[in-house]
């Protein structure tokens, strides 16, 4: 995406992060130069946001600089500093950040976590499918030192989620209620003995900000039918066992 101004001058290379101060890495300049860099930086962000919409069918862009600005979030932009004579263009958007949220694992079990999470990703349609996204993408995982499949996804467009499979093999995603994906690996494994047999006072470990969670002893400790809610949202059938349905009779 073109702008009127020099977008190598304000962006010193070609991924730049910009935080709620949308002040650009590496400026040095008076007050005056800071409001003026602030103001081209603000403009590209919304620019950015707006075509994210657009691609994705919204009526109301995700990503903005007064969004950005009252929110604990990071925008990535991909810039292309030899494009335009060397005025340089802006060719993707990655926004993360960490969001509290209540979410069904595939057994029905629900979590409180405070995970990174995707917001928004666009790359501009001149440069799609040429590894510039997977370059945005991978620089944000090293640079929030975060390995994809433990990361939700707020309201992934398909594309988004083909490239999920593609990238990182992630394959079908856990949708849920307030609109946020998760795959399988999310969410932390129960501990084990030495013999392999889950512990029954069993403390679930905190990953992307699960909540530390203490299983239930004794009587309190057998096991639950499946959630309901957990059921309606993964699509599965409530299943009696036969093994704890009680005696059967049997058909003549």
């Amino acid at each position: 995406m073109e702008f009127k101004f020099d977008v190598s001058d304000i962006f010193p290379s070609s991924i730049v992060e910009v935080n709620p101060s949308l002040i650009p890495p590496g400026f040095a300049g008076d007050r005056r130069g800071l409001s003026n860099v602030v103001a081209k930086v603000a403009e590209v962000v919304n620019a950015m946001g707006d075509a994210s919409a657009a691609a994705q069918g919204l009526s109301n862009p995700i990503t903005s600089a007064e969004r950005l600005r009252k929110a604990d979030q990071t925008v990535y932009l991909l810039v292309d500093r030899d494009a335009k004579g060397g005025k340089g263009v802006v060719t993707g958007m990655l926004k993360t950040g960490k969001k509290s949220l209540y979410v069904f694992d595939r057994d029905g079990q629900h979590h409180h976590v405070s995970p990174p999470c995707v917001l928004d990703f666009y790359v501009h349609e001149s440069r799609q499918r040429t590894g510039l996204g997977k370059q945005l993408f991978e620089h944000m995982l090293k640079k929030e030192n975060v390995e994809p499949i433990k990361l939700a996804i707020d309201r992934p467009s398909d594309k988004l989620l083909s490239f999920m499979d593609k990238h990182y093999g992630l394959q079908t995603p856990m949708r849920q209620m307030n609109n946020y994906v998760v795959f399988d690996g999310f969410f932390p494994e129960l501990q084990s003995d030495v013999n392999g047999v889950a512990m029954e006072n069993e403390i679930k470990q905190p990953a992307n900000g699960l909540q530390t969670y203490t299983g239930p002893l004794g009587r309190y400790g057998a096991p639950r039918p499946p959630c309901s809610m957990g059921q309606i949202i993964h699509n599965q059938t409530s299943i009696q066992s036969n093994e704890s349905a009680g005696p059967q009779i049997a058909s003549q």
